[in-house]
């Protein structure tokens, strides 16, 4: 195995014992072989476990390697394309029965945590999207509305009870969804291998999946020492799925950062008197909350470049200080890049994509439930229970363009945030001449 140790994060640092599972080095026969050790694959194999199928997962790099391992943490409903998209594009029932699978993401997620006692892979409770523009007088009204047509359980926080328990001015109103939580993602994706090993499951570590071929009505997958021959195979390595399968090319690639500072102690409790899981609206928005009692962990930006800026500490704690000036000169203790699979649609890609060949990717920096959501419709359709996964059939599996992808994605981003930007100037200088 070429890689044994996980990146450097604060999640790395506070994770689980962990052993170095084996390679793939035989041939194997399986119901279902699973591409990808990270949630989407890890909730899909307990979910066909849990179902008497026999399954064998195999992962290039280490349990949670990738996104799953890096991510905010963040559990609630939704996709990266907004509800109100959805909405537009497929009117308010199909867009209502995916915001429902969602919500059903959200369940297994909770589930499995309590199956498996480990509560304390929860750390913290509630989540609120802030507004850093003012959204108007009918907001209230609005996002009632919005909830109705979704069967959601957000609900309206005016500007005044915002800044009750978040002291800055560059928040307005807020959407608060009680049902959303926040954990600790690697120890969560290293207590989802230990369980379905449990189950039965195969585990494999330091096997890339290589080679997919068609054998009669059957599958079989290569890697470097092994092979799996199995009647269904699911792939679920999101940005990481490598050459193995065309689905690779309909995923882009996207960086985005996490920072975890040091010890701040009651300054912290000043600035941020609620204990959820906490992200704003702009396109390449903040995400924060905190953790280990008074550190604050804080992810942001977008960029289609995945290398790692030089500069990653110092530009993470300037986003701390434009939003929380008063926290002073934040120690950043821990820094890391992460990357996220996304669409060009924004929406996951979920379902048959061939007979018997499943996809189970591109969750948009959404995917902490989502996966779950996915795994869920998969493992639904292979046990031929009902044909769910054909909820996200509308959003298809196209090429994601390769760097020209990639550069027209760039260009939307810089287009989007230039307008969020311009929004709060615009905003704030309507303020200041209403003042004067």
């Amino acid at each position: 195995m070429a890689e044994t140790e996980y990146p450097a994060s604060w999640y790395a640092a506070t994770r689980d014992g962990a052993f170095v599972r084996p390679c793939l080095s035989a041939s194997v026969r399986a119901d279902v072989a699973v591409v990808g050790g990270g949630f989407a694959g890890l909730h899909t194999a307990r979910l066909l476990a849990e179902r008497r199928l026999s399954v064998v997962l195999v992962e290039r790099r280490r349990i949670g390697w990738g996104a799953s391992g890096r991510n905010g943490g963040f559990v609630g409903a939704g996709y990266a394309l907004r509800s109100g998209a959805l909405i537009e594009r497929l009117g308010v029932d199909h867009a209502r029965r995916l915001y429902a699978q969602s919500q059903r993401g959200v369940a297994i997620v909770h589930e499995a945590v309590k199956e498996m006692a480990r509560a304390d892979i929860v750390m913290g409770w509630g989540r609120l999207t802030v507004s850093r523009t003012d959204q108007g007088a009918d907001f209230a009204q609005r996002t009632r509305a919005l909830a109705e047509k979704l069967g959601a359980t957000f609900e309206p926080w005016d500007t005044e009870r915002v800044r009750g328990l978040l002291a800055t001015r560059r928040y307005h109103q807020a959407l608060h969804d009680a049902q959303g939580f926040h954990i600790h993602p690697l120890n969560f994706a290293l207590a989802l291998a230990a369980d379905i090993e449990r189950r039965g499951v195969r585990v494999h570590e330091g096997s890339e999946a290589r080679a997919l071929e068609r054998q009669g009505i059957e599958w079989r997958l290569r890697t470097a020492m092994g092979e799996v021959t199995a009647r269904h195979v699911v792939l679920a390595g999101n940005a990481d799925l490598g050459r193995v399968h065309r689905l690779a090319g309909a995923v882009l690639p996207v960086a985005t950062y996490v920072a975890v500072t040091g010890k701040l102690g009651p300054q912290l409790d000043a600035a941020i008197r609620w204990h959820g899981a906490i992200g704003d609206t702009r396109r390449a928005g903040d995400y924060y909350r905190i953790v280990d009692g008074d550190r604050l962990l804080w992810g942001g930006r977008i960029t289609t470049d995945t290398r790692e800026p030089r500069r990653l500490r110092a530009m993470m704690r300037a986003d701390i200080l434009a939003v929380y000036p008063q926290l002073g000169d934040v120690a950043i203790e821990y820094a890391w890049p992460g990357l996220m699979g996304y669409a060009l649609h924004k929406m996951p890609q979920v379902g048959e994509i061939e007979p018997g060949l499943w996809a189970c990717t591109a969750f948009g920096g959404h995917g902490v439930a989502q996966t779950a959501a996915g795994a869920d419709a998969v493992a639904a359709g292979i046990a031929r229970e009902d044909d769910r996964w054909r909820l996200f059939a509308p959003f298809g599996t196209g090429w994601a363009g390769g760097a020209l992808g990639r550069a027209a994605t760039q260009l939307v981003y810089w287009r989007l945030q230039a307008s969020d930007w311009w929004d709060e100037k615009r905003q704030a200088r309507n303020a200041e001449t209403l003042r004067s």
